[in-house]
């Protein structure tokens, strides 16, 4: 018994795409995804001899040169150059007491004296003028007055001073009528050779003169020469300040203020300052220097 292919009774089945479109796309992307994963699989095998073909060049920073060498100074003929420095001679000390006021025991021209010209020396350096003072206690460098005023004076010398102030208290004798009514300051100056061009001892008092009264109210009894033997003997502008009078009652009072042994400081600073300036005192390498006329 033979059957036929087509027999009658066998169903046959029969496959279509429902939706060739997306059938298509899908397999498109399929094929974009295996792409993919084919590219990273083959940049992954190749990283390592990539890696080893890098070559890392270090950063060099150059050397810094070092602080440049300022050029040199061209010293006017007939003149030295020399750092400024400023000397503070603190007049009297030790068993020198100096004035004494016949108001208050154990109140001392010594101590007065000291305490501002410390003060000058505070403020001094706060504006990075050097500075030395001739004594820092209460001491005197020799019994004999007029060794103890020549060692004062060499110390300035010695050291080759810009210039040079020393401080002090006055007194009138109580015993004339209306001595306790004598009151104010005076500066005194002693004219030398010049070491500076047209700068005097004189301007130099003038100066310091001028900016105590600014600075402290006290009324000036003027500039005045004497031959004072820190005056005398020192070999650069010069003075000697008598900031008040120990013996007068209000004088007195001013002497124990601190704000007026301040103001006092700050006054003699700002003319030692004007006086720097006049003498065209500048600034090389960091430091303040001055030209001085040259000693044969």
């Amino acid at each position: 018994m033979s059957f036929s292919p087509n027999r009658p009774g066998k169903k046959r089945y029969r496959y279509r795409i429902a939706n060739a479109p997306r059938f298509i796309a899908v397999i498109m992307l399929f094929l974009l995804v295996l792409t993919a994963i084919f590219v990273i699989a083959a940049k992954s095998e190749d990283e390592p001899s990539q890696k080893g073909a890098v070559v890392v060049t270090p950063i060099v920073y150059p050397t810094p040169d070092p602080d440049p060498t300022p050029p040199p100074i061209d010293i006017p003929e007939g003149k030295v150059m020399e750092p400024v420095l400023v000397v503070i001679d603190a007049g009297h000390g030790g068993e020198d007491g100096g004035t004494i006021s016949p108001y208050k025991e154990g109140f001392y021209e010594k101590d007065i004296t000291l305490s501002m010209a410390e003060k000058v020396a505070e403020y001094l350096k706060e504006k990075g003028i050097d500075v030395i003072l001739t004594r820092d206690g209460d001491y005197r460098f020799s019994a004999s007055n007029r060794e103890d005023l020549l060692t004062r004076a060499n110390i300035a010398n010695e050291n080759k001073a810009s210039l040079f102030v020393s401080i002090h208290v006055n007194a009138y004798d109580l015993k004339y009528a209306g001595a306790a009514a004598v009151n104010g300051m005076e500066v005194y100056y002693m004219e030398k050779d010049g070491v500076y061009t047209e700068f005097t001892d004189e301007r130099f008092a003038q100066l310091l003169n001028d900016e105590i009264v600014k600075a402290n109210g006290i009324k000036s009894n003027g500039v005045k020469q004497n031959n004072y033997s820190v005056l005398r003997n020192t070999q650069m502008p010069a003075v000697l300040i008598e900031t008040a009078y120990i013996t007068n009652k209000e004088d007195h009072a001013r002497l124990a203020s601190e704000e007026f042994r301040s103001n006092t400081a700050r006054g003699i600073v700002q003319g030692i300052e004007l006086a720097l300036k006049e003498i065209d005192a500048f600034e090389y390498n960091g430091d303040m220097y001055v030209f001085k006329e040259a000693k044969e």
